[in-house]
């Protein structure tokens, strides 16, 4: 049997579903061989993880000390500013790269709870990253993120030291790390919005 018998009795035999499956899973292994193909489906994948992954409260959270708000950051137009500036808010921070993709995964959410408090001004948002600022711009452009970005300025304080990105640090406003988690997560559940609420009224 050649290879035109091969597909047509392939195509005969093979219920729509079937050839759904095959196509869809002929195309994912296309998209394995491009770096741009595995970034999308690694963030798909892990946006779904986003969704079930609920941050939570740590009660014997650290307490950061007024030499670890000395924290010089730049943002993306080439501003300069101070861990310190945001003393006494809620601060939520989050490490992150563009090549990630768990932190790709998770971004969606995070716009969400930014676009939710974005004009309180008792939070402040940091997410902050390595890459160059050309590929940030392009990244978030491309995505329609509004929340700021910025850059490492100074080194790391020792409590926002992390061995993987994504992480994630939501402070009191007296400085007390109440959530940290590595990997992605829901932050655009109403779960964290209750949390930050809360601490938003302490």
């Amino acid at each position: 049997m050649d290879l035109k018998e091969r597909f047509n009795n392939y195509l005969k035999n093979k219920s729509l579903w079937g050839k759904i499956s095959d196509l869809v899973f002929v195309l994912f292994l296309i998209a394995m061989l491009f770096p741009s193909g595995r970034m999308a489906i690694g963030g798909a994948i892990n946006r779904v993880k986003a969704m079930v992954s609920q941050p939570s409260i740590n009660d014997n959270g650290e307490q950061i000390s007024d030499n670890d708000y000395n924290w010089s950051l730049i943002d993306i137009n080439d501003k300069q500013v101070n861990l310190a500036d945001f003393k006494n808010k809620v601060i939520f921070i989050n490490l992150w790269a563009t090549w990630c993709p768990p932190c790709v995964g998770e971004m969606p959410e995070i716009q969400k709870l930014y676009n939710h408090f974005k004009n309180n001004d008792q939070i402040a948002f940091l997410m902050i990253t390595s890459d160059p600022v050309t590929k940030i711009k392009s990244f978030i452009k491309k995505r329609s993120y509004t929340f700021p970005v910025y850059q490492y300025k100074s080194n790391t304080p020792v409590p926002f030291r992390a061995k993987n990105i994504p992480t994630t640090f939501i402070l009191s406003k007296s400085g007390k790390i109440v959530i940290k988690k590595t990997g992605a997560a829901n932050w655009g559940g109403s779960k964290t919005i209750k949390i930050i609420n809360r601490l938003i009224k302490e």
